[in-house]
């Protein structure tokens, strides 16, 4: 029996055309309830514009489905999922974009940069 394709996805960079509050987003990115973007902070104050996110997932199936959710960090209240990227691994290529499927907010409007390789 032949082996399984393994797959890297590395996620390039974040756009955001419109941020869920007037002064800015605190995000950050979450893959199978573990933080993995920043590994720094605990959040990238983000408005319009885009940031690079550089982070990498490993051993990935080929035909796989990838669920990346943008949180928003509160202060005082429990932090806001503001949606989730989702993409199929099943090819090297890219970069790709991937739209944000709200969850908590129709205001918030976000891409993610990917490839696979």
């Amino acid at each position: 029996m032949a082996a399984n394709t393994i797959y890297e996805l590395r996620l390039l960079n974040l756009y955001c055309y419109r941020q869920d509050e007037a002064d800015g987003d605190e995000v950050y990115l979450q893959y199978n309830e573990n933080k993995i973007f920043p590994l720094d902070s605990k959040y990238i104050k983000m408005k319009e514009g885009e940031i690079k996110v550089g982070e990498r997932i490993n051993d990935i199936e080929k035909g796989t489905h990838i669920n990346i959710e943008l949180w928003d960090y509160d202060f005082l209240s429990p932090n806001d999922k503001l949606g989730e990227f989702l993409m199929l691994v099943n090819e090297r290529g890219g970069p790709f974009k991937t739209d944000l499927k709200s969850v908590e907010s129709e205001d918030a409007k976000y891409s993610l940069e990917w490839e696979v390789v």
